[in-house]
């Protein structure tokens, strides 16, 4: 079931000038070097509402270089809680992804926990991209021969108003600090979200239905 975000910029064009909001999914025990990415980028007008959806679907790739350092991705796949991928190469191709056997994932994960093991032969090393609704929520670099990454989050929203990303950009755990934190109740269908400035201070409010 999706929930639509609507955020109304209750501010003057001179105060969002060169400004965005940028909302974030967190990934449960993060490491420092994950990079973190703004799930949602927000480059609304004064006055006016800007939408989008979230619905809880969990996809994930792998993306390695190749010999001209250039980045190839895997496909892309959907996965569920408590569901392990393995990473492999067959005849030394370029990493793909299959369903792990069950018993190993019982050992990797927790049920609560997507997961991928990189079990390419020859080895390549690999980053780990996770994805909700579509869209990118961190990448977990450097997934070693035999090693397991996990990723696990809670529909917790985090919502910051900063200049807009470059392509590319990502954050770093550290950021989550200077966010607000919203949690969706289980049972939202919409919730309406209302951005404003009082003294200097970017305040959001949030009303859920």
């Amino acid at each position: 079931m999706a929930t639509r975000f609507n955020v109304n910029f209750n501010v003057s064009a001179d105060e969002l000038q060169g400004k965005t909001v940028l909302v974030f999914l967190k990934p449960q025990q993060p490491q420092r070097n994950y990079q973190i990415h703004a799930w949602q980028v927000l480059t609304g007008s004064a006055g006016a509402t800007e939408s989008f959806d979230y619905e809880a679907q969990i996809s994930t790739d792998v993306s390695s270089l190749d010999v001209n350092d250039s980045k190839i991705f895997s496909g892309r796949k959907n996965v569920l809680p408590g569901q392990l991928l393995s990473v492999v190469s067959p005849a030394g191709l370029s990493p793909q992804l299959q369903p792990a056997a069950t018993s190993l994932a019982q050992t990797k994960l927790t049920p609560q926990q997507c997961g991928v093991i990189n079990q390419t032969n020859p080895y390549i090393q690999f980053d780990s991209n996770w994805y909700v609704s579509g869209r990118p929520v961190v990448s977990m670099p450097y997934v070693d021969t035999n090693m397991t990454v996990s990723f696990e989050y809670l529909p917790n929203f985090y919502f910051m108003v900063a200049t807009p990303p470059m392509v590319g950009q990502t954050y770093i755990v550290q950021n989550f600090s200077d966010m607000t934190q919203y949690v969706m109740p289980d049972t939202a269908t919409e919730v309406d979200v209302a951005l404003s400035r009082n003294q200097g201070l970017w305040t959001f409010d949030f009303a859920a239905s």
